[in-house]
């Protein structure tokens, strides 16, 4: 479950690296696609806040964050369903 705080950093996030929704009648699969390709690609942007989101998020250090493999925890949080009822209304 996303918590507020986490919910308003990951809100940044996604204003920062300007993640779009370029299909919105898209199948879920296919927007869901489209947003990890987003974020993977934009991620420098928002290095320092990812990394912070990621410690958060999964209990560990800003180091051990780093270490994560981006792909692996954006998948992750898609399949919560607290982070996927976020990112629905996020990109509407």
């Amino acid at each position: 479950m996303a918590t507020i705080k986490q919910g308003m950093r990951l809100s940044a996030i996604m204003d920062k690296i300007d993640v779009k929704i370029d299909n919105p009648d898209g199948t879920a699969e296919q927007i869901g696609s489209d947003l990890i390709l987003q974020v993977v690609k934009k991620a420098y942007k928002a290095e320092k806040e990812i990394i912070s989101f990621v410690a958060e998020t999964k209990g560990i250090t800003e180091e051990e964050a780093q270490e994560i493999d981006i792909v692996e925890f954006v998948n992750e949080l898609a399949k919560d369903m607290g982070f996927a009822s976020f990112f629905e209304s996020a990109v509407k």
